[in-house]
């Protein structure tokens, strides 16, 4: 007989610290996305389209394929033909999701998508003011051309000022704020 001591190995010193590695709980970035899809009443196709545009959505919340391309993609590799309208009209649905600007092509269409919707909820002359800048004056915008587009514009300083704080309000990345709470949810 073997005494049982002998058969049980102990690999680890007294003094050494045993630590559990904490992984993380909650959804992704993605799997959010792809939750708000599936709350929807969406023919089978659509529902492909869907999560095809939802998985070339960066973590920023940008869209990195062309309509085009999406067409081209989803009929060689998940053999749905598609044509452009029923993309642009399954992107548009995707671009309802929260966070507000996901499924953007770029910053200015991510910040429009932004201001219709704030707009849609509680309407205001500072909000369509800066919805007009954004769509109008979006180069004088970021290169900070101030004066042209009050003169453009035909507006007071104040009233720029007041488009402005709105529109620095919004997310220039949507994607980035879910990514940084799921970072933060260890256990």
């Amino acid at each position: 007989d073997v005494p049982s001591y002998k058969l049980k190995t102990n690999n680890y010193s007294s003094d050494e610290e045993r630590r559990e590695v904490p992984f993380v709980s909650g959804t992704s970035f993605h799997e959010n996305l792809q939750e708000q899809l599936s709350l929807r009443h969406l023919s089978e196709m659509d529902t492909k389209i869907g999560t095809y545009i939802i998985g070339n959505i960066d973590d920023s919340g940008y869209l990195q394929r062309s309509v085009d391309a999406i067409v081209d993609d989803l009929a060689f590799t998940q053999n749905v033909i598609a044509n452009k309208d029923d993309i642009e009209r399954v992107l548009a649905i995707v671009q309802q999701f929260d966070p507000s600007g996901v499924g953007a092509t770029d910053l200015k269409d991510c910040l429009l998508i932004q201001l219709n919707r704030k707009i849609q909820e509680a309407p205001s002359e500072k909000l369509e003011l800066a919805k007009r800048i954004i769509s109008r004056y979006f180069n004088d915008f970021t290169k900070k051309h101030y004066q042209k587009i009050m003169k453009r514009v035909e507006i007071s300083e104040e009233q720029l000022k007041g488009a402005l704080d709105e529109i620095l309000h919004l997310n220039p990345k949507p994607g980035n704020s879910l990514s940084e709470t799921t970072k933060e949810n260890h256990y």
